[in-house]
């Protein structure tokens, strides 16, 4: 196969997977929407909060993160495309991001110590390697 036809259909997997997942992001904003609308509508008088409950709000950030993902995805492909290189930097944020949907669905209380050690280990590692691929940038900055 010629590099030419390689980077058409490259560049046809990138269209495709951002139509995918572009749809995938309107689903996430009408579920959003909704999520967000019954919280305000539907009252809860045993709440000592003012417009939403704990539960609700459990209910409505994953969604919102799920969002943040799909976003860092489009934004990491579309670099690997255009310039040829995976920017690990995203990745790291991208999934430090998902790190943090995982806590806020997590019920913590009822995970086993192991689970939460996991989990501990993962953020500081996936912190740790952003802080080490950008601290370059940082050093030139001063």
């Amino acid at each position: 196969m010629s590099q030419n036809l390689l980077k058409r259909i490259e560049l046809g997997v990138h269209y495709l997977l951002t139509m995918i997942i572009l749809l995938y992001i309107a689903v996430e904003i009408i579920e959003l929407i909704y999520q967000f609308g019954s919280a305000l509508i539907v009252s809860n008088a045993d709440s000592t909060r003012l417009l939403i409950t704990k539960e609700q709000t459990a209910q409505v950030l994953p969604v919102f993160f799920n969002i943040l993902i799909a976003l860092g995805l489009i934004h990491t492909f579309s670099i690997y495309v255009k310039e040829q290189t995976i920017k690990v930097q995203g990745i790291l944020l991208i999934a430090l991001i998902s790190m943090c949907r995982k806590i806020f669905i997590l019920d913590i209380g009822h995970a086993d110590g192991i689970s939460n050690m996991g989990i501990a280990a993962i953020i500081i590692a996936l912190a740790l390697g952003y802080y080490l691929v950008k601290r370059p940038e940082i050093n030139q900055e001063k």
